[in-house]
């Protein structure tokens, strides 16, 4: 499926059950009509390669010499980018390693080098720009992301006044749309996913 469109792509995501609808607990407690969950494209061989080919073409225009992968949801996808186009990979800890090396940092990399991050979802920020503060620590380059979902609730402009460009396959309006053209999602539902971004912005840079 080489040639596949976002809108088909879109419509394989939702009926592999990466995007559910409802009333539901979202991070930290918050609630949402709509849930985006790639994890479990883990279990879709053929669904991953198809969005890892989505962010290669993001990641081409990029100048970078290294992928990092946000834990957990984006790890998979960081991994089979790095197989692909022969990139080398490192990966953030969610703690500092306690004994032996005590890394933050897993794999091998150089000072100054230029390191792409690779996420699921942007919705505040917090989780990238975590990351980013973390491999800037360890002498790293971090000036771009690239990310399947955009939820467009300020995290790209958060990010942004840190330093760090995010590129996405899709935003959630585009995603919503291409969902009800397709018949997955009702009018209705595509007006309360609207309302819910507008009235759940984040705001805040370090």
């Amino acid at each position: 499926m080489t040639g596949e469109s976002l809108e088909e792509l879109a419509v394989r995501l939702f009926d592999a059950g990466a995007v559910r609808l409802g009333d539901i607990e979202a991070k930290l407690g918050r609630r949402t009509p709509i849930y985006f969950d790639l994890r479990v494209i883990v279990s879709h061989p053929k669904l991953m390669m198809a969005i890892c080919r989505q962010l290669q073409n993001l990641a081409k225009e990029i100048p970078h010499d290294i992928l990092c992968g946000v834990p957990y949801a984006a790890l998979p996808f960081a991994a089979v980018m790095s197989v692909n186009t022969n990139t080398p990979m490192i990966m953030k800890r969610k703690e500092t390693k306690l004994y032996a090396t005590k890394k933050i940092l897993e794999g091998v990399f150089e000072k100054d080098q230029k390191c792409l991050i690779v996420e699921d979802v942007v919705t505040s920020g917090g989780s990238l720009l975590e990351a980013v503060t973390t491999i800037r620590a360890e002498g790293l380059q971090v000036s771009h992301a690239v990310v399947v979902l955009d939820r467009e609730q300020g995290g790209a402009s958060v990010l942004k006044a840190n330093g760090v460009q995010v590129k996405s396959v899709y935003t959630m309006t585009n995603l919503v749309k291409i969902l009800r053209n397709a018949g997955r999602i009702s009018d209705e539902t595509a007006e309360i996913v609207s309302d819910h971004i507008k009235e759940c912005q984040f705001g805040y840079s370090v």
